[in-house]
């Protein structure tokens, strides 16, 4: 059995995993003043590189992890940190910080995937509160604390009944280990932001922030016009591919799921004989009947476009079904949010294979 042992963070483990607790004591002692900071020539590079880091959470979903060959660019790096919570307290919006904040955590999940020692993941876990020790090849966690932190985690796999529990412990893998470690590295940054700031940090960033709220409104509404392409269903999410197989299947869906069926196909580009296709599959398929009641979600009845649900309400009408890893994510709030990541990933592995090939040939 390997238990967390007493470990000195070095700058360059602060600047990659900034919630640690000795980052204070290093601001503190070490720091350059607020005024330094917020004015001085030689922070400029720190102040590019927050705002930069809240712009990639926005737009990317992930900060992006920053090579550091020297203490200097690990000294930026923390500090830069501080500089995007400011950004981002001085915004104040829910969306942005929960934006902000899974954007971190993404760039912190690869960095611990990147841990070569184990006992620098015990001691990461110990500062987060968590209890655990190495046993084997498995990581033993403190079955309250797993639970503690797998509250937002829906998925099967993860319920307590399917673990592997002995003597109060739970028994995880490398890589469900270091799941557990996000969920509770995400409400460590969540729950510090936001942060109270001062006039003179709101006068600093005037311009800055309204960078990023114009970032922010558009990735807020990128639901309302969205431009997916092609449609596919093979990428559809969980949700949507229960409810098609089920309608398929003879089972009499309910309103709710008919409705958010329809709704999610025509947000994804069909149009109404499309729709009708995919309903006609199934057993007591009634054309006259579907096709009035595509019609009046799709708008041409009604005169209202609607809009499919979204994940809270997905699961208040049971309509949920089979959520998997994708689903979990935090930022993770629609179907049409799932569809759009699986297809932008499939867009950038498409690219990826297209340079590949040039560079062969």
């Amino acid at each position: 059995m390997t238990p967390a042992q007493d470990m000195n963070w070095s700058l360059e483990d602060m600047a990659r995993y900034p919630f640690l607790s000795e980052v204070k004591d290093y601001v503190r002692e070490e720091g350059p003043s607020i005024e330094e900071l917020l004015e001085g020539d030689g922070w400029g590079p720190v102040r590019r590189r927050g705002k930069e880091r809240v712009m990639e959470a926005l737009e990317d979903g992930q900060v992006k992890i920053k090579s550091m060959r020297d203490e200097i660019d690990q000294e930026n790096e923390l500090f830069s940190y501080l500089i995007s919570k400011m950004l981002v307290s001085s915004i104040g919006d829910d969306f942005l910080i929960r934006r902000y904040s899974l954007g971190e955590v993404e760039r912190i999940v690869k960095e611990l995937a990147r841990e070569e020692k184990d006992e620098k993941l015990l001691n990461i876990a110990e500062e987060l509160d968590i209890r655990s020790r190495k046993e084997d090849e498995d990581f033993a966690v403190f079955f309250a604390h797993f639970l503690e932190n797998t509250e937002r985690l829906r998925s099967p796999d993860w319920k307590l009944v399917n673990q592997d529990l002995k003597d109060g412990d739970v028994y995880l893998k490398k890589k469900k280990f270091i799941r557990l470690l996000k969920e509770k590295v995400f409400s460590s940054i969540h729950g510090d932001l936001p942060r109270p700031v001062s006039d003179i940090i709101l006068k600093t960033f005037d311009r800055q922030m309204e960078e990023i709220r114009e970032v922010l409104e558009d990735t807020r509404t990128e639901l309302v016009d969205l431009d997916l392409g092609e449609v596919e269903d093979e990428l559809f999410p969980p949700c949507i591919k229960n409810l098609l197989a089920a309608q398929k299947e003879g089972h009499n869906l309910s309103h709710e799921a008919r409705f958010a069926l329809t709704a999610f196909l025509r947000k994804v580009g069909l149009s109404e004989e499309e729709i009708i296709s995919y309903f006609q599959e199934a057993p007591d398929f009634d054309r006259e009947l579907a096709s009035y009641q595509i019609e009046h979600i799709i708008g041409e009845i009604s005169g209202t476009e609607y809009t499919p649900p979204g994940c809270a309400l997905m699961r208040t009408n049971g309509i949920c079904i089979d959520p998997d890893s994708l689903c979990e994510q935090e930022w993770m709030n629609h179907p049409l949010t799932y569809y759009s990541f699986k297809k932008r990933k499939e867009e950038e592995s498409e690219g990826e294979d297209e340079e590949k090939e040039e560079d062969e040939g």
